[in-house]
């Protein structure tokens, strides 16, 4: 089975929620260390005050739903590679917004992936 643009589109869609996910997750936990260290107990209390983790869990939620919605027209086995794009964007989303850094085995890596999502799609 050949993919249609808009598969693809719908898959590198729901790559872009995951990752936009993380990096909302991150922004939670962001803030959570401007708080101090805090143990476990201290760590949820103070989790659930912040405003970014809600908005992370909504992604997620959605993404989730979005996922269901694909899976009902998209091969398990042709669909969860694209998932594999999350670990390409979140670096450079995390690179772009919170200044991380990027190094050459990562732009490999990035590459091979890649290069195995073409392979599968086609």
């Amino acid at each position: 089975m050949l993919l249609t643009y808009i598969q693809i589109l719908q898959l590198v869609s729901f790559a872009f929620l995951m990752s936009l996910g993380q990096i909302l997750f991150k922004k939670t936990a962001l803030s959570m260390s401007s708080l101090g260290a805090l143990g476990l107990i201290d760590g949820i209390i103070k989790a659930i005050s912040i405003h970014w983790l809600y908005l992370a869990l909504s992604v997620y939620g959605l993404a989730t739903i979005f996922w269901l919605y694909i899976l009902q027209r998209i091969p398990l086995n042709l669909a969860y590679p694209f998932s594999a794009l999350a670990m390409a964007i979140v670096p450079i989303l995390a690179w772009f917004i919170f200044g991380e850094r990027i190094n050459f085995s990562y732009l490999v890596g990035l590459l091979l992936i890649l290069t195995g999502i073409i392979i599968i799609g086609q």
